[in-house]
């Protein structure tokens, strides 16, 4: 570098600039459940569901008791799902950066395979919801009606909607309309990073992977790979107890290799994701343009 005619130092920063990412929006108890975490010890949780008969009709007085056979069904919740990432780090280009460039890299690896892992679980939510038919485009005019409306269906579906994960666009078009009927949430279990808040009585989070990814990935509970358009979703609508991910394998590791004088910084993790009932989530998309 040269002032004026006179050659002054040049540095490199020991700060790396760190990257973007998307917002973290699944977390346990608020967006998802963690509930059959502890069946993990398997590749296959099989979730037990008790068949019911309905509403049960009266009967008159000293009537006699009428004999149904007991019957269940089976939920798979396959663990089937493994982010993984390797990065090789030469020792003779870690010594010559002013960063801990094993370190740097474990950390990136982590924050990949964590957006791997949430856009799969997006993914799952879409594919195995249900979609709903109504697809009119969401203006500041008909986002509440639009909103209540799928409330409605998820009602009349027996079920209780407590959140909404929805598109930047949706999301923003919803504090228009809402004003100061919104309620700012804060929680340690949402990165400040996501937009949370109360509306109609249901957490609306704020999800900026569903308005650029339109190949969000994810292998379903009978093994086959699925591949989702989150960018045709506004929102979704459902109740996070019926949306279950379980995970049975978290390594991270930074581990001297044995091919070349340096380490290897290494992450691995494996899920298994599943709406349990569809009812309970409400999928609204719009019309293709």
């Amino acid at each position: 570098m040269e002032y004026g005619g006179y050659f002054v130092d040049e540095k490199y920063s020991e700060i790396v600039e760190p990257n973007l990412y998307y917002d973290s929006v699944l977390q346990p108890g608020m967006t998802y459940t963690d509930k059959f975490q502890g069946d993990a010890s398997s590749g296959l949780v099989h979730v037990y569901r008790i068949k019911t008969d309905g509403v049960q009709d009266p009967k008159v007085p000293a009537s006699d008791f009428n004999h149904e056979k007991a019957e269940n069904e089976l939920i798979d919740l396959r663990l089937n799902n493994t982010q993984s990432k390797s990065k090789k780090i030469h020792q003779i280009q870690a010594n010559a950066v002013p960063y801990s460039m094993a370190d740097e890299h474990l950390s990136q690896a982590v924050l990949d395979c964590k957006q791997g892992w949430q856009a799969s679980g997006i993914a799952c939510l879409v594919h195995e919801g249900t979609v709903l038919s109504d697809t009119t485009a969401i203006t500041k005019t008909n986002i509440k009606k639009v909103a209540l409306d799928a409330r409605k269906t998820v009602r009349k579906g027996q079920a209780v909607a407590n959140v909404v994960l929805a598109s930047v666009e949706t999301y923003t078009t919803m504090l228009e309309a809402a004003g100061d009927q919104y309620t700012p949430v804060v929680n340690d279990q949402i990165m400040q990073t996501g937009q949370v808040g109360k509306w109609l009585g249901m957490l609306w989070v704020e999800c900026n992977m569903m308005d650029v990814m339109d190949a969000a990935k994810y292998y379903d509970y009978a093994g086959k790979l699925q591949t989702v358009n989150l960018t045709e979703v506004d929102f979704i609508m459902y109740d996070f107890n019926a949306f279950s991910i379980v995970d049975n394998l978290e390594s991270i590791r930074l581990k001297d290799s044995e091919n070349f004088t340096g380490t290897l910084a290494q992450v691995e993790f494996n899920s298994g994701y599943r709406v349990t009932t569809a009812a309970k989530v409400a999928v609204r998309k719009h019309a293709a343009s």
